[in-house]
């Protein structure tokens, strides 16, 4: 494909993103008939009745820019995580959020180092700003290569990536390694660790890389996301929480000014204000994911330790074929696709009634790839 001389070259070595599946393209498009959509790791309840209430009230003021910095917002995140407000900055997801952070922090000729496989935005964001993305591959059981990430440090470094629990494997960092880890990048190197799955990992007993990171000297970010446990991706709203005035400072000059809808602030502060609900969604989804453990590896597969709302495993072949067959019957999950990771599968929770589905449809798709 030629592509046109206004794109810059960092931008034309990327991949055009090919789209997804969703609730909303496969509504339009009519061929499935109630899709079981446990490829995206959304929460599958729909938002606490108070969301609800609230955006309704709101959509009435929709013709009013909103807050660029929402106060109030940034008020019940403080109250959670004890971040001043002045050094939270509120995202169209956690996405947006570290995208900010490569177009603040790198240019061409710097590197930021990052796990794989993990969350993708690392990786487009620093290439897209021309410098290198650095890739160190996880340990065994899916959790980020701590002594890796330190190693893969040199004097072009100018962001660390780390995600936990980690996407798309689930495992989570030990609390002694995020220690290590915040101990051992450099003080003039921005440190971000990707929390997506934090309320997950903490229903278990996990306590966060905050802990660690309010003891780090040099530049920190945490980011994490209202679209898992609290049920609202489709508001798109995600948080970093920064270790200094500075950081927080940095991703505002780059990012959009009213990068956030008014509704979806309104969806967020509605959200927060009713933890007892996300906590049933969250309690909810792990008592899925471990039944679907004991299920899955029940049919001869391992699935790796996971603190998140997703279970992957190892097929032990290409898992494209399978993938594939599963969504012809109406049950989308994810293979990983990263260079070496074909073989690997990650099923978000669903209702009870679709993952169940997912295991059975799993089951006849296996068994029509095997005929094949």
């Amino acid at each position: 494909m030629n592509l046109p001389r206004f794109l810059s070259l960092p931008v034309r070595a990327l991949s055009a993103f090919g789209g997804v599946h969703t609730a909303t393209s496969l509504e339009r498009d009519g061929s499935i008939s109630k899709p079981a959509l446990l490829h995206l790791n959304e929460c599958p309840y729909p938002p606490s009745p108070r969301v609800v209430e609230a955006v309704s009230r709101a959509v009435a003021t929709a013709n009013r820019y909103g807050d660029p910095r929402p106060d109030g917002l940034a008020r019940l995140i403080t109250e959670r995580t004890g971040i001043p407000p002045e050094n939270i900055v509120i995202g169209n997801g956690s996405d947006e959020i570290l995208g900010l952070v490569s177009q603040m922090a790198l240019q061409a000729g710097d590197n930021a180092v990052m796990p794989t496989p993990s969350f993708p935005r690392y990786r487009l964001g620093a290439r897209a700003m021309g410098a290198e993305a650095r890739l160190v591959r996880n340990l065994e059981d899916g959790r980020n290569d701590v002594l890796g990430l330190l190693q893969a440090i040199d004097a072009n470094t100018k962001v660390v990536f780390a995600c936990t629990p980690n996407n798309p494997s689930g495992a989570p960092l030990p609390q002694a390694e995020i220690r290590a880890l915040v101990q051992g990048v450099p003080d003039d190197v921005l440190l971000v660790i990707d929390e997506a799955y934090y309320e997950f990992d903490a229903a278990q007993g996990g306590l966060g890389a905050l802990p660690e990171l309010r003891g780090r000297h040099g530049p920190w970010l945490s980011t994490r996301t209202l679209s898992k446990a609290y049920a609202i991706a489709g508001m798109r709203i995600g948080y970093g929480l920064a270790g200094s005035a500075e950081v927080a400072d940095g991703l505002v000059r780059v990012k959009l000014n009213f990068n956030l809808s008014c509704l979806a602030v309104v969806a967020a502060e509605a959200a927060l204000s009713d933890e007892a609900y996300a906590q049933g969604c969250i309690a909810k989804a792990v008592a899925e994911r471990e039944r679907m453990d004991i299920l899955i590896e029940e049919m001869g597969y391992r699935t790796l330790p996971s603190r998140a709302n997703f279970v992957s495993f190892d097929y032990r072949a290409s898992a494209a074929p399978v993938i594939s067959h599963m969504s012809a019957q109406g049950v989308f999950i994810r293979e990983w696709r990263d260079p070496g990771y074909e073989s690997f599968i990650r099923i978000s929770m669903g209702l009870p009634q679709e993952n169940d589905r997912a295991l059975a449809a799993f089951a006849r798709a296996v068994q029509d790839v095997d005929v094949a």
